[in-house]
């Protein structure tokens, strides 16, 4: 089934390359057209001579200059082949001048004169004296006969009757010699092409490669970031549930099922990017775990652009800013706190999220120092985006902290999969 396409795509390649020469042969006709005022049809039969072989000679120069490249290592071999090539190439170039194209009209005619025309032609003056050697100088030419018939007017050879003499052996070699300098330039230059090409890909290679490299070594610093955050995640939550095991067993073990399902959904996921609503929907998860802690204490406020719900987040994202939220901003303070989420859509191509709470705490949260969580966010979206992504850390004048995070807006592909889920971390 393959075959016919193939053989189908070879003989355009061949038509294509073939069409090619053919327009160099009427580009330098008509260069000699225009330039040495050639006529149209000895033009063309000039450029054919010098350009048509090639259409011929160039796939098979192009093959044995990819077969036989001039590298380190093996050029020896190569350029015994390329100068075998080249002499082969010379020699059917002159071959093809001289048995296809022989040259145009007009060229070493024989110096007699043409045949004598009808009556009624104006003849030539008759030269009494001409040059010749001999003792006496110019020979005089013998009287004309009184019973001689009239002189006749010469006439033009026919059209395609002039006679030729062979082309003197002198002027076979010197024309020889000066197609032999121009095709050989011709069959170095096609050598050079195949070997810019080559060299052009392998440049292509080696940078596709260190571009594979560079993302799977960036995948591999995310898988690490996002490994960091799963020991802190379960380390805290069993926490809560060692402290909730004998004050309220039902509620620890409540907590033992969500944590189950919560770390399941995050084991499941490989994608280094989720749609927000995915996002949420596992931050939700965690904070059913933090309310059955908390209780009243712990209340959650949601602020969220519909607009900004299908695009796409770094996986476990918001997680280790809200526990970090809970850890610093709820848990220190004796009285109720609040977790504040925003996300909306910019103007400006980004992505804007913030996770704030209410403080209250008895010390004061220092943006010199944070802890894993913000280290290992900051190091995920500066991997992720590069200059492109924002982290930034503000603490108000009622004792709140607020995180705001900028990213480049994209919007998760149409029917992308829903169970893209998530990692996560801690602030210290």
């Amino acid at each position: 089934m393959n075959r016919p396409a193939g053989i189908g795509a070879q003989l355009f390649l061949w038509a294509l390359l073939f069409g090619l020469w053919t327009l160099l042969v009427l580009a330098f006709a008509a260069q000699l057209v225009f330039t040495m005022e050639l006529p149209a049809a000895e033009a063309l039969r000039a450029a054919a001579r010098d350009w048509l072989p090639w259409a011929a000679l160039a796939p098979g120069v192009v093959w044995l200059a990819w077969r036989f490249p001039l590298e380190r290592g093996r050029w020896p071999v190569s350029l015994v082949v390329h100068l075998g090539a080249c002499a082969l190439a010379l020699a059917a170039c002159e071959a093809f001048a001289r048995a296809v194209l022989p040259p145009p009209p007009g060229q070493f005619r024989f110096p007699g004169p043409p045949p004598v025309a009808g009556p009624g032609a104006v003849a030539e003056p008759l030269r009494l004296f001409q040059p010749g050697p001999g003792p006496g100088g110019p020979r005089r030419q013998p009287p004309i006969p009184p019973d001689a018939p009239p002189l006749q007017p010469p006439q033009p050879w026919p059209p395609g009757a002039e006679p030729r003499r062979p082309e003197p052996p002198e002027a076979q070699r010197r024309n020889a010699v000066l197609r032999a300098k121009f095709n050989l330039p011709v069959y170095w230059v096609l050598v050079s092409l195949v070997h810019t090409l080559r060299f052009h890909r392998r440049a292509e290679e080696r940078a596709r490669r260190a571009l594979e490299l560079e993302a799977r070594l960036a995948d591999a610093k995310l898988q690490a970031l996002r490994m960091q955050l799963h020991p802190h995640f379960l380390f805290n939550t069993l926490n809560a549930i060692a402290a909730l095991v004998h004050k309220d067993p039902h509620a620890a073990d409540e907590m033992i099922t969500n944590l189950s399902e919560l770390l399941r959904a995050t084991l499941d996921t490989a994608a280094q990017e989720i749609p927000l609503r995915r996002e949420l929907e596992f931050l939700d998860r965690y904070l059913e775990i933090q309310q059955m802690r908390f209780g009243e204490r712990l209340r959650v406020e949601k602020d969220l652009d519909a607009a900004a719900l299908d695009a796409l987040v770094p996986t476990l994202i918001l997680q280790p800013l809200v526990e970090n939220a809970i850890r610093h901003g709820i848990e220190p303070a004796a009285r109720p706190g609040v977790v504040t989420l925003r996300a909306r859509r910019g103007d400006n191509g980004l992505l804007l999220l913030s996770v704030r709470d209410s403080g209250g705490g008895p010390a004061p949260r220092e943006k010199s120092s944070p802890g894993i969580g913000l280290a290992n966010t900051r190091a995920r979206l500066e991997a992720l985006y590069g200059s492109a992504a924002r982290l930034n850390l503000h603490t108000d004048a009622e004792g709140g902290f607020l995180v705001e995070m900028q990213i480049p807006f994209r919007e998760a592909p149409t029917g992308s999969s829903p169970d893209h889920e998530h990692s996560s971390v801690d602030r210290g």
